[in-house]
């Protein structure tokens, strides 16, 4: 009987709700993104006295996409994204949104939070750096991801992310570097930050 009580006070909340959406955007997106550091101050500043070439030059390409459903100013979603380049090892997120989406004037403002999995891979792919007992672990992560978009006219948009995302787990991987004979760690986990361009589709 109480099952049956919370399940219809649920669905009461629900319907509702979904009944005021307002809207369901598709985006895709493209930028660059720091490679984690024990804080966020070294993921903005980057190692030493790195400039601000330096910093463009060690971040890696990142491209994903989301989706957004507005429910009267509530913002849920879902997210996935990947990093790529040839020197490091490829990074790939895939985590839930929730949050406030804000019309002002002819822009929107999205303050979200984000959380779910993120996952570091294709550690063996080059054994002259790094031979690992293991090519891909996952950790969890939570994160901000503050946003702003304008309409181009009928259905789509432009806008902008920015984000931080902070591993809430780590771990050690047992590595080979280079010929070494020994074995040592490369620990995985910290603070990731970046910015993307982002194209999107309103249904």
């Amino acid at each position: 009987m109480m099952r049956r009580t919370m399940g219809l006070a649920i669905a009461a909340l629900l319907v509702p709700a979904t009944a005021s959406a307002s809207s369901i955007r598709i985006e895709g997106f493209y930028g660059l993104e720091r490679p984690p550091s024990i804080s966020f101050s070294s993921a903005v500043s980057g190692a030493g006295s790195a400039s601000a070439s330096d910093l463009y030059k060690t971040s890696l390409q990142l491209a994903g996409g989301d989706v957004l459903v507005n429910l009267g100013g509530l913002e849920l979603g879902a997210i996935v994204d990947t990093t790529f380049g040839n020197s490091s090892p490829s990074q790939t997120a895939l985590g839930g949104l929730a949050g406030v989406g804000l019309e002002l004037g002819g822009l929107k403002l999205d303050l979200l939070a984000e959380a779910g999995g993120h996952r570091f891979g294709n550690f063996a792919d080059n054994p002259d750096i790094v031979t690992s007992s293991s090519s891909s672990d996952w950790l969890f992560y939570v994160g901000l991801r503050p946003g702003i978009t304008f309409n181009l006219g009928g259905p789509i948009s432009l806008g902008l992310w920015a984000f931080v995302r902070w591993d809430v787990t780590s771990h050690d991987l047992p590595v080979t570097v280079g010929s070494a004979s020994s074995a040592g760690t490369y620990s995985l986990g910290g603070t990731t930050i970046g910015a993307t361009i982002r194209l999107g589709f309103d249904l």
